[in-house]
This record gives C-alpha cells, sequence and structure tokens, in this order.
C-alpha cells in the first residue's frame, strides 16, 4: 500500500481507502484491511474514528453492529504496524481473525 494520503478530509481518506480494498473479501477481512489501509495511508487515530463511526451508524439502524467487527479493525490497526504491502496486511488480517472470530 502507498503510504500517500489518498485524500485531505478524514472521510474522503477512509473512503478512498475503502473503495480500493481487494475484491472477494468476507466482512471480517474487509473490516481488517481497511482498517489497516486506513491506519496506513490516513492515521491510526481516522482508522480508530472510521472503525467506530461505522459501527455507530450500524447501531443506530444502518446495519449490523458487531463486536466481531470492532475486533477485526483493531486487528487491522495492529496489522498495519509491520506488514509491509496488502498482500502481508491481508495474510495478517487472516492470521489474527482466525476460525474463531468467523
Amino acid at each position: 500500500m502507498s503510504p500517500e494520503r489518498p485524500a485531505a478530509s478524514t472521510v474522503g481518506c477512509a473512503e478512498a481507502v475503502v473503495a480500493a480494498l481487494p475484491p472477494g473479501l468476507d466482512d471480517l477481512q474487509k473490516h481488517c484491511l481497511a482498517s489497516a489501509g486506513i491506519t496506513l495511508q490516513c492515521s491510526r487515530f481516522e482508522a480508530w474514528l472510521a472503525g467506530w463511526g461505522k459501527e455507530a451508524r450500524d447501531a443506530m439502524g444502518g446495519g449490523d453492529a458487531s463486536r466481531d467487527d470492532v475486533e477485526a479493525n483493531r486487528i487491522g490497526r495492529r496489522c498495519a504496524a509491520g506488514a509491509p504491502d496488502t498482500d502481508a496486511l491481508l495474510e495478517c488480517c487472516r492470521q489474527g481473525l482466525g476460525p474463531s472470530v468467523r
């Protein structure tokens, strides 16, 4: 993933990262990889904010709020600290999520 910020605003940056996610991911992988990407391309705080904002919106009727989603977001932020590219981030997410989270 590129370390360059894709947009100036927090929302724009997070939306750009999410729009660039590879196809074929399950929901928890999307949460994890999105949080990792937002951490790397926007900031760790913005990844935290985007994750909790999404769950708050889901809880207010926009979707299905989930503790598993919150955990996947946390794993993604952690993976961002050591994974050099998208493939490594996805592998870190898969390992961190494991079969018990799904």
